[in-house]
């Protein structure tokens, strides 16, 4: 799991665009003994997934913990399976109507397997921060997380430059090249020749307009 100092927070005004977790009666979960609860299943990227919360923290007794888990509900093509993720986990400030998102700075993206089914935070957020009122994400005894989950899937699209098409840009590029060296010559000429009738015919105003 990332390290606080591997966390990387920040505010956005959209929503999570995968899964929104809303927590009712937040004080029924914090006084009970349950320490780890987790929420419905949602599908994203082909696969199902859960958010883990941790009401008083897993790592870290002043922190909240959030995770997201793969699903055991999935079934995968072979027994070394693994997916490839691109997370973020979310909390909502209920007054100024944003989200603080939270990914991991260091590794963000991070691979699922039957080893490691979890990923997320241990250190997701303050308790003094969460129960702050002033910050929002804790009002009325009601708290709202999310997730983005983006899987990583090789692809069958690919692109491949050939010798003769390479052979042919570097035609096209080059009579380019040759066409505008041929109009910058015949400007030149045709400057140089202005200023040598010039020269010859008025030369004073040759002087003055330091055509020489």
């Amino acid at each position: 799991m990332a390290n606080d100092n591997e966390i990387l927070r920040g505010k956005r005004s959209l929503p999570p665009a995968d899964y929104i977790f809303k927590i009712k009666s937040f004080n029924l979960l914090a006084d009970s003994t349950v320490n780890r609860f987790e929420s419905g299943v949602f599908e994203s990227g082909g696969y199902y997934w859960r958010l883990v919360f941790y009401p008083k923290g897993n790592e870290s007794s002043d922190h909240l913990s959030l995770y997201v888990k793969i699903d055991e509900s999935n079934s995968y093509s072979n027994a070394a399976w693994s997916v490839n993720v691109y997370y973020r986990l979310f909390v909502y400030d209920q007054i100024r109507k944003d989200y603080l998102a939270v990914q991991d700075a260091k590794s963000p993206v991070r691979t699922f397997d039957q080893h490691t089914s979890e990923w997320g935070f241990g250190k997701f957020l303050t308790l003094a921060e969460f129960n702050q009122h002033l910050k929002g994400y804790l009002l009325n005894n009601t708290c709202t997380f999310g997730a983005e989950v983006h899987v990583i899937k090789p692809t069958d699209t690919d692109g491949t430059l050939s010798k003769e098409d390479s052979l042919a840009v570097i035609r096209e590029r080059g009579i380019d090249c040759g066409c505008n060296q041929f109009v910058g010559c015949l400007f030149t000429a045709f400057i140089k020749s202005i200023k040598t009738l010039i020269i010859d015919r008025v030369p004073c105003l040759g002087i003055l307009l330091n055509l020489e």
